[in-house]
């Protein structure tokens, strides 16, 4: 093979505008959970991919199509009321038509749905005391790749309906 296998899809550069509008509303970092630890300190907000790349319409193709991704928001804050506060504007402001229609219209992100925030266990913080909420989000996007591989889509004169001469 003389040709590398190359990215199919840039997951980072779909993200990037969702981040960039999350942290405009909290006013607060935003940092993939496994940099939790880097986090300087509350108030921040985390996202990690729960399922990525589910097929809208069931389609058997990995490769074009409309795909959904779930991903965790969590909100780590030094008071139960600032926790609360954050994630319940989060939601609320993700769920809004102003905010849906930006993201759709900038980033090609459809948000789907979002739970109820609710309280989250975690352990082994490097702070003494926080609070975490969060809630799941929901977002379509358009995946697209064109495989090297040349597809026959049809036969000329193949399915030719005529009869031939008897």
């Amino acid at each position: 093979m003389s040709q590398p296998f190359k990215q199919t899809f840039d997951f980072e550069a779909m993200f990037q505008p969702l981040i960039q509008i999350i942290e405009k509303i909290t006013d607060c970092p935003v940092v993939p959970n496994a940099q939790v630890a880097s986090a300087k300190k509350p108030p921040f907000i985390t996202y990690y991919p729960l399922t990525f790349d589910d097929p809208i319409f069931s389609d058997a193709t990995a490769n074009e199509g409309q795909f959904e991704t779930t991903v965790s928001l969590d909100v780590f804050a030094d008071s139960l009321s600032q926790g609360m506060q954050k994630s319940g504007d989060l939601r609320s402001y993700l769920l809004d038509p102003y905010v849906r229609q930006w993201l759709r219209t900038n980033a090609r992100i459809t948000i789907q749905s979002a739970t109820a925030p609710h309280s989250r266990s975690v352990t082994a913080l490097p702070f003494h005391a926080v609070h975490h909420h969060g809630f799941d989000l929901t977002i379509q996007y358009w995946r697209h790749y064109t495989s090297p591989i040349d597809v026959i889509n049809a036969v000329e004169g193949f399915f030719d309906t005529e009869k031939e001469d008897e």
